[in-house]
Parts: structure tokens; sequence; C-alpha cells
């Protein structure tokens, strides 16, 4: 698997935005190959395209995707209206307009741009989602265990896992504000332990803590706007749904609403339920795993049969 960096956006505060492009090593060039747009996990406000499986990355290219994971621009140093949200479309529109001729002229592989589909994991999974309002949307959509219904009362619920973590300083969090606008960070644990010496991780798991990790982002207050599951309607594109029992970071029961609604408005939906994998499962299994050809190899299958 190839692998190059192409910038996808340019912001007056963030800069050069890039995304990663994998495809085979050996890619026919003759004959275009369909694209995953993928978004990658951190709660609006944590992570980078790096944390995305690799084993995931490398088993869609197998399966003829060129896939492109992008940056986008982290809150809250931007709402999640204008940063996240923003930049799932633009992405989506960009792998749609700009892409082809940028990756032919620089590797010579070719895509077709009317073959996308879109994936994402946890907040990931709701800009995935998000695509699927675009006026020309992806072929189809997979939300690994992703945030939806933001209005829910479980939003507002402080995670008890966090507890017994000390109240963060206000002087300490706030440097998150500092600098220029954030595109990646550093992972939310270290050695299994919060990373609270960065200002941007301590700050994110003092709202967990408070139960307004999704409040402190909207600051608006309009979660319509900012929510897909709140604008499903018909026409939306198929759509596969896996979520596991317990998920302390978010309700499985929200992702079977979702999918319940979408079957209601005559979309294509499957959903998976497990009962042995958890919130990030799939960040450090082996594609050996059982749970890779349980959970995570269907999901692709799915994205392949509709392009």
């Amino acid at each position: 698997m190839e692998q190059t960096t192409l910038i996808w956006k340019d912001h007056a505060s963030a800069g050069h935005i890039p995304a990663q492009v994998y495809y085979a090593k050996d890619t026919d060039n003759q004959n275009p190959h369909p694209i995953a747009l993928m978004f990658h996990a951190g709660g609006f406000v944590l992570g980078t395209t790096n944390i995305i499986p690799r084993n995931q990355i490398a088993s869609l290219v197998a399966r003829g995707f060129v896939v492109v994971t992008p940056e986008y621009r982290l809150c809250p140093q931007v709402s999640l209206y204008d940063g996240p949200i923003q930049d799932a479309k633009d992405a989506l529109r960009w792998c749609q307009v700009e892409l082809p001729a940028l990756l032919k002229e620089t590797t010579a592989v070719q895509v077709d741009a009317s073959r996308i589909v879109a994936m994402g994991h946890s907040a990931g999974g709701m800009l995935a989602l998000t695509t699927g309002l675009c006026a020309n949307p992806p072929l189809a959509i997979v939300d690994f265990y992703g945030c939806k219904y933001l209005s829910d009362s479980s939003w507002n619920q402080p995670l008890p896992m966090f507890a017994q973590i000390p109240d963060q300083s206000q002087d300490f969090i706030s440097r998150i504000y500092e600098g220029p606008q954030a595109i990646t960070s550093t992972p939310m644990f270290v050695d299994g332990k919060p990373a609270l010496s960065d200002p941007r991780c301590a700050w994110f798991i003092q709202q967990l803590k408070e139960g307004t990790s999704i409040s402190s982002i909207v600051t608006d207050g309009d979660y319509t706007r900012v929510d897909p599951t709140s604008q499903f309607k018909k026409g939306f594109p198929p759509t596969y749904f896996l979520h596991g029992v317990p998920d302390v970071f978010v309700d499985y029961r929200l992702t079977v609403r979702a999918h319940e609604e979408l079957k209601n408005l005559g979309v294509v939906t499957e959903l998976v339920i497990g009962d042995e994998i958890g919130h990030v499962f799939d960040i450090q299994i082996q594609d050996t795993d059982p749970l890779f050809a349980k959970y995570v190899v269907p999901a692709l299958e799915f994205l392949q049969r509709h392009v």
C-alpha cells in the first residue's frame, strides 16, 4: 500500500490542512478507483488521522478503493458547526472536484469521483453521516459507534470514569485557545492514564467529567443544524451502523434509534450491535483477530457493495 499527503484545504487560522491518501502499490491506472473518505475519532476535540486503524485502510485499498483521511479543525477553538461539520462537507466536495486531477498529476492514480463512500469512528461517524446531507452525497456510509442525537439527555451526564480526577485549573485548560487553530492533537490517554499535562486533553476530560463535552462546542445552542440525525430524510444514502454494548462514551440506544428512523424512511440500513466490543474496540486489534472478521469486515463489504 502506497501513501501520499495532499493539502485539501487552506485556512486562515489553521494553515495548510492535509489529507493522507492511500492506494494500492501496483494499482491499475487504467480503471478509475472508487474513493473511501474516512473521518477520525476524538470527540471533535482530539485526535488525528493517524488513529484511524491502518488495517481498515489496507482492507479498503485491497478492495480497490483509494482511501482519503483528512485532518479537520478541532474544537473548541472553533465551534462544532464552523469547524468539523463544515470541514466534513468541504472534504467530500474536495474529493469530488479537486482530488481526481491532483492525484492523477502526483501519482498517476485515477479515481472515479462519482463513486465515493464515507466512513467514520465515534465523532468521525457523525461527520460521515453529515456528508449524507450534502447535495451530492456518498453512495454509502458506515458509522462505527458514532455520536448522534446531540440534544439527548445522555450527552449532559457526567462520565463516572472521570469522577475521581481532580478538577483542572481554568488557567491551565484555557491554554487550549492559544496558538494557531489545531487540526491534530496528542492522545487522551498515555500509558493508560489521562494525559492531564496537555491543556487540550485536560480541557476535554474536564468537559466529560462535567457532562458538557457537547454543549461546550455547540456555542449557539442550535443542535439541529449540527446533528445529521435530526435531519434524516428519504433518499439518505445506504447506511451501516456498528455499536458495542456497553459503550461508556456514546449510548448504543442512539444508534438503534438512528437505524430505526432511517428504516422507517425507506433507507437501506444495517445495524450490528456487539456485546463483546466497546468504544474504539477496533483501534488496536489486528486483522487476524476474530473480532475484525466478525465486526469490521462486514462493514467494509457493505461499502464495496455500493460502489
